[in-house]
């Protein structure tokens, strides 16, 4: 029997143009969108469809609109503020479970895929992380952990892995529950570990030194 596909309204096919317009750069992070009147004149349709497109990726998280600015890109996909707005309803035992997998799935897939470039940008991340410690400079610490972290999920080479581990927080509570005064010397090398088995592309001994990282905050959370 054939699939019958749910037919779209005007308002849905102009959000899924600009889902797709912004997940391909065209409009970055931080940039504004086009006016109302100008997306209808772009699309064919009212400018009352328009609005209710744009007032649907406002509510997903993706744009947000400013008095006398005008409305800007937010987020590059509705995922990440979807699974977000999950989080304070969820279990916190089943948020980390979460979080612990696809930290160990990062690494793991890193190892297999991870560019020369993105090997480079990882060991900086933890250069500057490790200056910061020794600047006692919270911010730029905490920075640069999520830096890292989040790069590491990008060398996975899987977009879907990142953005949810993105979208569950990342290692942001981590932070929160350790931070950098209760940094120790076997965590930053459990960091440095990570990068040295990624770089070896060895994706057991990454997995691994992932999940020794992961023990190593638990104990301290």
């Amino acid at each position: 029997m054939p699939r019958i596909e749910p037919v779209q309204t005007r308002s849905e096919q102009v959000a899924d143009q600009l889902r797709d317009r912004i997940a391909a750069g065209e409009f970055p992070v931080g940039s504004l969108i086009p006016t109302e009147k100008d997306l209808a004149e772009e699309t064919g349709v009212s400018r009352n469809s328009v609005r209710e497109a744009v007032r649907a990726l406002v509510h997903a998280g993706m744009l947000a609109s400013r008095a006398g600015y005008g409305t800007y890109v937010t987020d590059t996909s509705d995922l990440a503020p979807t699974l977000a707005r999950h989080i304070d309803r969820d279990r916190e035992q089943d948020v980390a479970e979460v979080r612990v997998i696809l930290e160990r799935e990062g690494a793991r897939l890193a190892a297999l895929r991870a560019t020369p470039e993105q090997i480079d940008a990882l060991r900086s991340a933890l250069a500057v992380r490790s200056d910061a410690l020794a600047d006692g400079d919270e911010d730029a610490f905490t920075a640069a952990d999520i830096d890292f972290h989040r790069m590491l999920m990008a060398a996975s080479g899987n977009a879907l892995l990142a953005e949810l581990y993105r979208g569950v927080g990342g290692n942001e509570l981590a932070l929160h529950n350790v931070g950098m005064s209760r940094e120790t010397a076997e965590m930053t090398a459990a960091h440095e570990a990570v990068v040295t088995e990624v770089a070896a592309h060895d994706p057991g001994a990454a997995a691994a030194a992932a999940d020794h990282l992961i023990a190593l905050v638990e104990a301290l959370s």
